[in-house]
């Protein structure tokens, strides 16, 4: 496992407790043999904290902090030492079955060395990621709750809205007036698979509506029911539902390649579509089916202005050779222009339910007119492979626009992550991060980006004493979600009110270990960004 932690400031500052001071106050039970006079109050260089947890469990092995309560999991992580893009790993491990695996799921934000960054709270989550909206940096996951049973697969919950300090500034909760199976109520109705923030400042949501249906042209019932997958676009300041889509209005049940096996009943609907991505593009919308393989272009009125299909090229003919997909995920759009734009696709090429397991999962990148015709057809530009080949049943995310021109893909239930240099075949595989095992964790979406955040909150500091009576006490301090502190500023007094800088210590890790002095009754830490301390911890008692 390759791992490397920054190693903070070197340089230490000491500022000795003189005479003009007064001598130090001795705590009670070290008296002077225990506590030298001669004392000078350092913190030492500060070195990185954490214990493992999980060995012998079900659980995948996670970090145990001492100022905090998170437990991330530990990534397995190969890289090869080439040059990676510049800023943090955004993603949501959760337990992919029934087998408690991921000890807290959450959504979270790492470095490329498996260090994390934040946690936030211990939700079900998915599609955690940076955006812009109104303007700004800002943080969006969804959580919920995932459904199981005749509706596996689908979830109900609200979009959070996160600013630079984390603090909550939205949280779209629609109530869609969904009829979800066997009758369950949820006052949350946003599915899992889409948040996304548009350029005019609203968000795209997903949803899943049990709704009757004749089957009987796909050999079930002409009383049957189906999931008519719906997006929604909403205001996320008011909640305003601005424009709705669905499918069923639209496409036909017979264009799904999904089997009916059992399904199609009130209480198990035929998922004959699933919708499980939508974006923008300028007042186009274009949305994904992994069950009728197929990407639709809409005008701004939800007209299906044309269908790329994964299997025949739909309206576009024939696919390029090494070009075609199925039960795909996550299409966005790139480069886009007036006249055409590239469409990434993370290819699945399997899932479960077929057994098809013989088609490896690949990235697929074309170019596409806004208008197809038989005189500019999908030009493949990337197909991103695998060595050895992988499988991926469901989920997966590709990104595209990496700073330094690397990409970045996802595989979803299985739990890697996996780096790629700018070569368009895959075949320069920069960094494998692995946070689970395959089937049992799963990694939804993950995206890389820069991020700068100052947290409202004040850096955690706990002190626990030696074990020793006559040794110092140790410190420990964490400050969840700031991007740029390099150092610490450590105060030490024998009340609250004569506290003194005692040094300074670099950042080690998520969590910094220091020195206490044995005869320090109070101590607090100060967070420095830019050379300015920014915030101070709470005092803590020694005692």
């Amino acid at each position: 496992m390759y791992k490397s932690f920054a190693a903070g400031l070197c340089s230490l500052t000491y500022l000795p407790f003189s005479s003009a001071r007064g001598l130090p106050h001795y705590r009670p039970g070290h008296g002077e043999d225990s506590c030298n006079r001669s004392y000078e109050a350092s913190p030492g260089p500060g070195v990185e904290s954490y214990e493992i947890g999980g060995n012998g469990t079900t659980y995948w092995p996670y970090y145990i902090f001492k100022s905090s309560h998170f437990n991330p999991p530990v990534w397995e992580i190969n890289a090869t030492g080439e040059p990676l893009a510049p800023g943090f790993i955004f993603t949501t491990p959760s337990d992919f079955s029934t087998t408690p695996v991921v000890k807290q799921p959450a959504p979270q934000i790492f470095t490329s060395e498996g260090q994390l960054v934040w946690s936030g709270p211990a939700v079900n989550a998915t599609n955690f990621k940076w955006q812009d909206f109104d303007g700004a940096p800002t943080l969006t996951y969804w959580s919920g709750v995932s459904s199981a049973g005749g509706n596996t697969g689908h979830g109900y919950g609200n979009v959070t809205f996160l600013d630079t300090s984390y603090d909550v500034q939205y949280v779209v909760c629609p109530d869609l007036g969904l009829v979800i199976p066997g009758d369950v109520s949820e006052v949350c109705q946003a599915d899992i698979h889409e948040s996304y923030v548009t350029d005019r400042n609203t968000i795209l949501v997903s949803a899943y509506n049990s709704t009757p249906a004749d089957l009987s042209s796909v050999n079930g019932s002409t009383s049957g029911h189906v999931f008519d997958c719906l997006f929604f676009e909403i205001d996320p300041k008011s909640g305003e539902i601005l424009f709705r889509w669905s499918a069923l209005e639209h496409v036909p049940v017979t264009d799904s390649h999904e089997p009916l096996h059992e399904t199609g009943g009130a209480t198990v609907p035929f998922d004959y579509f699933h919708i499980n991505s939508v974006v923008n593009i300028g007042e186009y919308y274009l949305v994904n089916s992994r069950h009728t393989w197929t990407v639709y272009l809409l005008d701004r009125q939800g007209n299906i202005v044309w269908r790329f299909a994964g299997d025949t090229g739909g309206d576009f003919g024939a696919l390029p050779d090494g070009g075609t997909f199925r039960w795909q995920h996550h299409p966005r759009p790139h480069n886009v222009t007036d006249t055409a734009f590239d469409l990434s696709i993370f290819n699945n090429n399997n899932q479960a339910v077929d057994n098809s397991s013989s088609h490896p999962t690949d990235v697929l990148v074309y170019h596409l007119p806004y208008q197809p015709n038989n005189a500019t057809p999908p030009v493949l530009r990337r197909n991103l492979q695998t060595s050895p080949p992988l499988f991926a049943d469901s989920q997966g995310s590709y990104q595209a626009d990496l700073a330094n021109g690397n990409q970045f893909v996802n595989f979803g239930q299985l739990p890697l992550i996996k780096e790629y240099g700018p070569a368009t075949d895959g075949s320069d595989v920069r960094w494998t991060g692995r946070a689970g095992p395959d089937n049992l964790v799963q990694l939804y979406r993950s995206f890389k980006k820069f991020w700068h955040a100052t947290p409202s909150t004040k850096p955690s500091l706990v002190v626990l004493p030696h074990s020793n009576s006559s040794s110092q006490s140790k410190g420990y301090v964490s400050w969840n979600g700031a991007t740029d502190v390099t150092g610490w500023n450590v105060y030490e007094g024998a009340s609250q009110r004569s506290l003194h800088f005692v040094g300074q210590i670099g950042v080690r890790g998520f969590e910094t270990q220091f020195d206490v002095a044995c005869w320090a009754e109070y101590v607090q830490v100060g967070a420095i960004v830019n050379g300015t301390e920014v915030r101070k911890s709470e005092v803590i008692s020694t005692s």
